[in-house]
């Protein structure tokens, strides 16, 4: 009896005994811990009544009163389960039919093995490590109950004898370590498959450690055998005495973790490149945000002083242009002005990646901002011949928020809607509170944005490649930079269309008072 109970407690696996009416005869201890059940709620209850009835699965019901009846023995069959009180899980039954030595009643041995977080790794996760444990019989029964117990679980155990020879090994012992019976059986544990058992750290658990401790659990070795390779290894061991004699035994389960080791190995390697590489792309990051910032400081002064020329070169300051001339100072005045507008657009886009970018705030009327932006963009919007919608909420409250920020925000958002939508189209203003915020919406009935492009939107300098695009000015730095200052903000902002030639809508949010703390 003592022999069957220690067999039980040192295996990993899950294992009950049912009697012919299929009634829990006796459970292992990491049966009541893996499926959150007490002895008291068990013992000499119906398999499918345990747990508020949370063992009454078909496929059990399949095994035990179909299956098992004719073969009387069963391996490696897969059962899946919803239980209420840990979840999903994915076993593998091991059940053998055997009858009892007195009154010739059958027995059921039914080895649980939970493969759920196996199952999971298979599908590229990771391969957990598998828990093994048997279940108790009687001492009358304990010779046929114990060797039914070692060809029954998954895991490799040997019974060792006081001078530590093996007396007995499981079937997956031998399959395992690729070693047969007759090289096993009464063989001292160093001396097995030419000696590749001398492993000092074996020795070291099984000549030091457990004689102090009788029991020691998760004991890891590590070992190259010439037969299967290196190895890593969890041990459980316990030491007892036998019934009759009072000879010591000794149970050695074990685990093979080499597999799992390899993933752990593998997930940190790749979390230390993978930060690695995330802080090489922050530095680099860092120093284009500043390449950019003083590229575009250093080319703004005689950008400036371009532009000041050409402005007054074009208004004949200094005396008359032909025609041919005045349309060359115009030339570099227009394509100055867009240069500059694109270097302060790069400049701002630097600053606000390189966490640089202060706000300057105040309170705003954001009603005035935006009848003073779409009066802004009025010829702009007559010589395109388009109608312009404006639909302004009367009480819109004041706000906290960088003045020029937003005007910037609001003018990239209406130049684009007129930039994209043809003649004789619309775009339109929209503007009222929700909540705690301000939501602006600048829509158009123009060209659209394709579903592939929805994300390509915000990278910098990315333009929508269509013939109509193509004859239009623009850096692909409004919109991005547009999003990025209204998240400075605090708010928040979204691009939607229903595709190419349905029109856009931008929307975004502006809090009405800044949170205390934020720049």
């Amino acid at each position: 009896m003592e022999y069957s109970e220690s067999i039980i407690n040192t295996v990993r696996e899950p294992l009950i005994v049912l009697d012919q009416d299929l009634r829990v005869v006796a459970a292992s201890r990491s049966f009541y811990e893996v499926f959150k059940v007490s002895p008291e709620d068990t013992i000499g209850e119906l398999i499918y009544d345990l747990g508020n009835k949370q063992w009454d699965i078909p496929k059990l019901r399949e095994l035990l009163e179909t299956v098992l009846p004719k073969k009387t023995t069963f391996d490696n069959y897969e059962v899946e389960h919803k239980f209420t009180t840990i979840g999903r899980r994915i076993m593998l039954l091991n059940a053998r039919q055997i009858k009892q030595a007195r009154g010739k009643k059958k027995i059921i041995l039914l080895a649980i093995e939970d493969i759920t977080e196996r199952k999971e790794i298979e599908a590229g996760l990771e391969k957990t490590r598998k828990e093994l444990e048997v279940i108790k019989k009687t001492a009358d029964e304990a010779s046929e109950f114990v060797n039914s117990i070692i060809n029954t679980v998954r895991e490799p155990l040997v019974v060792l004898d006081q001078d530590l020879r093996v007396v007995t090994a499981s079937r997956s012992f031998y399959e395992v370590f690729k070693v047969s019976p007759e090289d096993t059986i009464g063989e001292l544990i160093y001396d097995l498959g030419n000696k590749q058992w001398d492993i000092p750290k074996l020795r070291e658990l099984l000549e030091t450690v457990l004689p102090k401790k009788t029991t020691f659990d998760n004991y890891e070795v590590e070992h190259k055998f010439t037969t299967i390779g290196r190895r890593i290894m969890l041990l459980n061991a316990r030491q007892i005495k036998q019934a009759r004699g009072k000879k010591k035994i000794i149970l050695l389960a074990i685990e093979d973790i080499t597999e799992r080791k390899e993933i752990e190995a593998g997930l940190e390697k790749a979390h230390e490149e993978l930060t690695e590489l995330a802080s090489e792309l922050k530095r680099a990051a860092k120093v284009k945000s500043e390449f950019l910032s003083n590229m575009s400081h250093e080319l703004r002064t005689p950008l400036n002083s371009i532009n000041g020329f050409s402005e007054v070169l074009y208004d004949e300051t200094f005396g008359p242009l032909n025609e041919k001339q005045k349309q060359y100072v115009n030339n570099v005045l227009v394509s100055g002005k867009h240069l500059l507008a694109l270097i302060n657009q790069i400049l701002d886009m630097a600053k606000v990646e390189a966490g640089k970018m202060t706000l300057s705030l105040s309170t705003i009327s954001m009603s005035t901002i935006l009848n003073e932006i779409s009066m802004l963009v009025t010829d702009l919007v007559h010589k395109k011949k388009l109608n312009m919608l404006l639909e302004i909420d009367d009480d819109l409250p004041n706000i906290e928020a960088d003045e020029l920020k937003v005007k910037e925000i609001l003018y990239n958002l209406l130049s684009n809607a007129i930039k994209f939508t043809p003649e004789g189209g619309k775009i339109g203003v929209r503007a009222k509170r929700v909540g705690k915020e301000i939501e602006a919406v600048i829509w158009d009935t123009g060209i659209g944005i394709a579903s592939e492009n929805m994300e390509k939107i915000f990278e910098g300098f990315f333009r929508v490649d269509t013939p109509y695009s193509r004859v239009t000015e623009g850096t692909g730095l409004g919109l991005p930079l547009s999003k990025k200052l209204v998240e400075l903000h605090g708010g928040k902002f979204t691009v939607e269309s229903e595709g190419v030639n349905k029109g856009t809508l931008v929307r975004f949010t502006l809090p009405i008072k800044r949170v205390k703390g934020d720049v």
